[in-house]
């Protein structure tokens, strides 16, 4: 019967480990100042491929809809869509991010490089990845910044600034 047991328990270990995490809910936020006041905002329709190896992440891609950019102001959501300096989703359906190299430096950190594309100019970012442990599964963080300027985004509209910060929080099951 111990046997048995030990048998299962080791075959219990060996499956728990190995399982893939998977994407579950999610938040992809921006951040900038517009005459000196801060903007923010969001999109939906986050689609993500984590890639692994041994159980362990070793790349990620996503895409979010341009189109559902939300500030919470109509009025500039409607700007943002519409106009040519901004995302015209109509042209430019989705924004995404396809990692370059995903390196794991401790349990809860990697150091990732990103290729992102707006409005179809690609550029590569540095970031530290956080990846956390839960009771639920796990949530992996990135916050960078960029500027605007690099992604041709907002042309010389006047008071706003070219840093934007934009943070990213997927929350993973197994």
């Amino acid at each position: 019967m111990k046997k048995y047991f030990v048998i299962i328990l080791v075959l219990f270990s060996f499956t728990s480990f190995s399982q893939d995490w998977k994407p579950g809910t999610y938040k992809a936020n921006f951040k900038l100042k517009m005459l000196g006041i801060g903007v923010n905002g969001t999109f939906k329709g986050l689609k993500v491929k984590i890639s692994q190896t041994n159980g362990e992440i070793s790349g990620l891609s996503g895409t979010v809809d341009a189109n559902t950019v939300n500030t919470d102001n109509s009025l500039r959501d409607k700007h943002l869509k519409e106009k040519p300096e901004f995302f015209q989703p109509d042209k430019y359906p989705t924004l995404t991010l396809q990692s370059t190299q995903f390196t794991k430096v401790n349990e809860e950190t990697y150091n990732a490089t990103f290729n992102v594309t707006i409005k179809g100019v690609t550029k590569p970012v540095k970031t530290p990845v956080s990846f956390v442990k839960t009771a639920a599964g796990a949530t992996l963080k990135a916050n960078f910044n960029i500027s605007r300027k690099d992604w041709n985004f907002g042309g010389d509209t006047p008071g706003m600034s070219d840093k934007v910060d934009i943070s990213l929080l997927l929350n993973l099951t197994k």
